[in-house]
């Protein structure tokens, strides 16, 4: 009889690419917080202002899925001549590290894109700004066992930033505003397959690349419209 005891990490679902793409996203949300700070303070438009704390928590956010994706077990085998038992064990403090980070993420990604919808929609009813904090707080706790919940109240979200931004582009027909609609169109995309995420690992992971490719649109507008406010305040 043999036996052997065997310790392994994983990092996501999806051999770990996952993780790296969500590492990558982070990356981005922080560089476009970054950048929408220094446009805020070259123009004093305090929606910029906004929407870097949005991308700032929403790259917390992120750091706290890839906690969430760690997985680390003990694979415990009895080899005899004709069989062989394998046992594996989860430790409780790594599950609850999932557990509690996943929460977290979840309410950090759900109160980023609250923050954007709520700047965009100027909206200065307090009644109402704690209304959609309070149906934010409910549908975290509900996702906490049905992620369609959180990825479902995310799609509602997101369709109402896409026709905003469309409506937007229509108005200004540039490309920088043609930049930030695509960027919505493609991360509302992202979570209508994380929607369908648990029925299999393709759309989970489909659904990170569409997440990453939406938030690099988003920095390349970023960094262009930080290029072009410093030509104007140089020819001023």
């Amino acid at each position: 009889m043999v036996i052997t005891m065997e310790w392994t990490l994983v990092f996501g679902r999806f051999y770990g690419i996952d993780s790296f793409v969500e590492l990558l996203t982070v990356i981005v949300c922080f560089v476009i917080s970054f950048y929408s700070i220094r446009v805020y303070k070259l123009i004093k438009d305090k929606n910029y202002k906004f929407f870097s704390i949005a991308f700032l928590l929403l790259g917390i956010s992120f750091l706290f899925k890839i906690f969430s994706n760690i997985t680390f077990f003990n694979k415990f085998q009895v080899h005899e001549a004709n069989f062989v038992l394998t046992i594996i064990s989860h430790f409780r403090f790594v599950e609850l590290i999932n557990f509690f980070s996943f929460t977290f993420y979840k309410i950090f990604h759900i109160i980023g894109f609250l923050l954007l919808f709520l700047t965009l929609t100027k909206n200065e009813d307090k009644e109402k700004t704690w209304l959609f904090i309070y149906l934010s707080v409910i549908v975290v706790l509900f996702s906490i066992y049905f992620n369609f919940v959180f990825h479902l109240t995310l799609v509602f979200i997101l369709i109402y930033l896409a026709l905003y931004f469309y409506e937007n582009y229509r108005k200004r027909e540039n490309i920088n505003s043609f930049l930030v609609f695509i960027s919505f169109l493609i991360i509302l995309t992202s979570h209508l397959f994380f929607i369908f995420s648990d029925v299999s690992n393709l759309f989970y992971f489909t659904g990170e690349v569409f997440l990453l490719i939406g938030f690099l649109c988003l920095l390349t507008n970023q960094v262009k419209l930080k290029r072009e406010t410093k030509v104007l305040r140089r020819n001023k």
